[in-house]
């Protein structure tokens, strides 16, 4: 028992020395974090990437998961991977909307990353329809209802959340014309 004590300290003594590196399970570096993605009408250029880096000896092979299902991203697919950072083309508002995890592993462990969410924020445009002209005198209150169009958006990113509204504040403007008589 002692002669194999003795064995195992001289071999890690040995490893040590030699430079071979230690042996250890992944540890993240960097983890993803959650994004509201902004589409504008006319915008071509629909990508987003989710970082995550880890450490470990042997080095860490990436996967990642959408709403608790592993992504597969093959040759020719909207998703690939760029050493653990996930890059998804073309989002789709509807299919790549949802909670993201990158798991790092290797022969000592997985580990799983915090969650992130994806958001998509749009806004769509008005209907165009003709409507009849309402007729107030000056100094009564008058209603007018509108529609808002379908939109998205995520009230806690203030930045877009504002943009948005911005936007939808140009579009009321611009599909109600407004006329006072005397």
């Amino acid at each position: 028992m002692e002669l194999l004590w003795k064995l195992i300290v001289l071999l890690s003594l040995v490893e040590r020395l030699a430079g071979s590196g230690v042996l250890l399970r992944p540890v993240f570096t960097k983890q993803p974090g959650s994004v509201v993605f902004p589409i504008q009408p006319g915008e071509n250029r629909r990508e987003v990437v989710f970082s995550c880096e880890a450490q470990g000896h042997p080095p860490p092979f990436y996967r990642w998961k959408l709403n608790d299902s592993f992504i597969q991203p093959i040759p020719g697919s909207r998703y690939s991977l760029m050493g653990g950072n996930l890059q998804i083309s073309n989002i789709n508002k509807v299919e790549d909307v949802g909670i993201y995890q990158c798991l790092a592993s290797n022969s000592f462990g997985t580990i799983i990353s915090r969650e992130a969410s994806l958001h998509v924020a749009y806004l769509e445009n008005f209907k165009t329809q003709r409507r009849s002209p309402v007729r107030v005198r000056e100094g009564q209150g008058v209603v007018l209802l509108c529609g808002p169009p379908l939109h998205s958006g995520d009230e806690d990113d203030e930045e877009s959340f504002e943009l948005a509204a911005e936007e939808l504040e140009r579009k009321i403007l611009e599909a109600i014309a407004i006329t006072t008589f005397d």
